[in-house]
């Protein structure tokens, strides 16, 4: 026991040493006035690898997502605050960003970090009290990080030396004493021995009975030294005894409260923001680079309803499934799923689909329905598992902003040239979901617009229409035009603001979605869709616009012609797919 307890102290030692060599990485953050509005800057010190940087406002208990900054895909800020924030780079790439919020409401602005090792790293400031600055510590981390007094490669190279000569002396230090102490325990044990008089005591731990008590002339007690040898070797063999069995805790160790089961050698568990860069490492040529993920992820993580799920090997993520809860409960629409490339072909998809069904089954009993959209027809034999419901036609463009303009100034003069019978009728735009209410829960907009199985499919997100559907829609963002000519309409349409996918190491994606049949408003709510963000899209560009099959010929027409925004793809489908849960 003395023995054991002698490795325990040196191994607590140890640890104790390289806990000491924690990164020691902190956020600060501070504020003044600037004008009528109010400039936040927030620091991060210490030697940390910064992967995204999150700005949120406070009111009271309502979090609001400002924007971010992502060193590969940029700044976004959201849309209805792009007016009010700006979110740039102060100094270097990841160290600090500025923030100007034209207001002076009593709010806190946090700022979050998103690096590794440490994971998350927020602080948070109230802009109404006076101007506050980074404390002198701060400061000093700060001058640091910005690297003015650089090392040459040859200091560097003399400090990573001088710090491992230091490390390796103090270790060994601690080692020499762990070993001192340990050698004077067996000196101590082989004097006891060898003060026995009698040979046969050596192989006393082979007898279950103890030896008779004797004195001897000395004063030795050989029945003492009999009960400590069989006690040293009692605790030696439960010791070996203990080392050869399986650890069932050592499994539980590692499922930390996010965690949510495990199958097939897989680990499962909710999703987290720092999960990211793992996510993004399996998601390579997802779609083609039309991944929408890189830039939905985080808000997935606060989507009301939805549920996501990573599969982890060893460690390792190795997939991802996400579902929706729509319907007022009753159905879910199963999205994002991605399995990394050496795991492709193996049947790890089915594994965790199913996972994630079981999952939604617990935490969401009223599920009866499955709903999905796909891309691509996957054959017969995986159809008959669902009930086909709608197959829209998808035009694919591809150009860039510059060639954008001259594109939709073509398509305005082909409408004035066109006489189509419904040319005339207006197309209203409407960004407030409260008042296209009334006409989405209207009974007769399905069958008068052919709506793909009764549902808006908004950015590949089919969604019954009923008023709980509505929140998911107006959590969007969207724009609408509306066939405003009164009575029954003909046409609606609506478009997803452009987001950033990987497509060339970083492009636009424009998504517009037509429900209608007559040629002449489809092309009227195209041009208008694509004028209305034409300020807002730079570099390269997707457009993807679904529609009913029958007017798919017509608008392609109508988009041909022109020298630098091309077809992207043949015509293609999406369909849509539903089956009991």
């Amino acid at each position: 026991m003395t023995t054991m307890s002698s490795n325990f102290l040196c191994a607590l030692l140890i640890l104790a040493f390289l806990e000491s060599g924690r990164s020691n990485s902190d956020v600060s953050i501070s504020h003044s006035r600037d004008g009528d509005g109010q400039n936040i800057t927030c620091v991060l010190s210490g030697d940390e690898n910064m992967t995204q940087i999150h700005w949120e406002m406070l009111r009271g208990p309502n979090r609001t997502k400002l924007g971010m900054y992502h060193p590969r895909f940029g700044i976004y800020i959201n849309d209805e605050y792009k007016t009010k924030v700006k979110i740039q780079n102060k100094t270097s790439p990841h160290q600090s960003l500025l923030i100007k919020v034209a207001s002076n409401e009593s709010v806190h602005i946090c700022c979050a970090f998103i690096t590794f090792p440490s994971g998350k790293l927020e602080q948070c400031t109230d802009i109404s009290e006076k101007d506050v600055g980074i404390n002198a510590s701060t400061i000093k981390d700060f001058t640091y990080m910005e690297q003015k007094p650089k090392l040459g490669l040859f200091g560097r190279l003399g400090a990573i030396i001088i710090g491992t000569i230091l490390s390796l002396f103090i270790l060994t230090i601690l080692f020499y004493l762990c070993k001192n102490n340990n050698c004077r325990r067996k000196k101590s044990f082989e004097i006891r021995t060898y003060r026995t008089d009698s040979p046969s005591e050596t192989h006393a731990e082979e007898s279950d009975d103890a030896p008779t008590s004797q004195s001897s002339p000395n004063g030795f007690d050989p029945s003492k030294l009999y009960a400590k040898i069989k006690k040293d070797l009692f605790y030696g063999r439960l010791w070996k005894s203990y080392q050869g069995q399986p650890k069932a805790w050592t499994q539980e160790a590692t499922m930390n409260s996010h965690c949510v089961g495990e199958s097939d050698g897989l680990i499962f568990c909710l999703a987290r923001p720092e999960d990211y860069d793992d996510v993004m490492a399996i998601s390579q040529d997802i779609y083609g680079g039309n991944d929408y993920l890189p830039h939905r992820y985080h808000f997935w993580m606060t989507e009301p309803g939805r549920v996501v799920i990573i599969a982890r090997r060893d460690r390792k993520l190795v997939a991802l499934e996400s579902g929706l809860v729509v319907d007022g409960g009753e159905t879910v629409i199963v999205e994002g799923l991605r399995v990394c490339p050496n795991e492709r072909g193996c049947g790890l998809a089915g594994v965790i689909q199913t996972f994630v069904d079981g999952y939604i089954k617990k935490v969401y009993p009223n599920v009866k329905t499955k709903r999905l959209t796909r891309g691509d027809d996957p054959g017969p034999e995986k159809l008959s598992k669902f009930t086909l419901l709608a197959r829209r036609a998808v035009l694919s463009l591809l150009g860039n902003s510059e060639g954008f303009d001259s594109f939709v100034s073509g398509l305005k003069e082909k409408l004035l040239a066109s006489d189509g019978s419904n040319s005339s009728r207006p197309l209203v735009s409407v960004k407030d979901l409260d008042a296209l209410k009334p006409l989405l829960l209207d009974s007769d907009l399905s069958p008068k617009l052919q709506l793909p199985g009764n549902a808006i499919i908004q950015d590949w997100q089919p969604l019954k229409l009923m008023e709980s559907n509505l929140h998911v829609l107006a959590r969007r963002n969207l724009t609408w035009f509306v066939d405003g000519s009164g009575g029954k309409p003909l046409f609606m349409s609506l478009h997803t603001p452009p987001y950033p996918i990987p497509l060339n190491g970083g492009s636009l994606r424009f998504n517009i979605d037509l429900y209608g049949t007559d040629t002449s408003l489809a092309k009227k709510a195209l041009t208008a869709h694509l004028d209305s963000v034409i300020n807002e899209i730079q570099g390269v560009v997707v457009v993807h616009i679904y529609m009913h099959q029958i007017i798919f010929d017509d608008l392609k027409q109508f988009c041909d012609g022109h020298d630098t925004v091309k077809q992207l793809r043949d015509f293609w489908e999406q369909l849509l797919l539903e089956r009991e849960f």
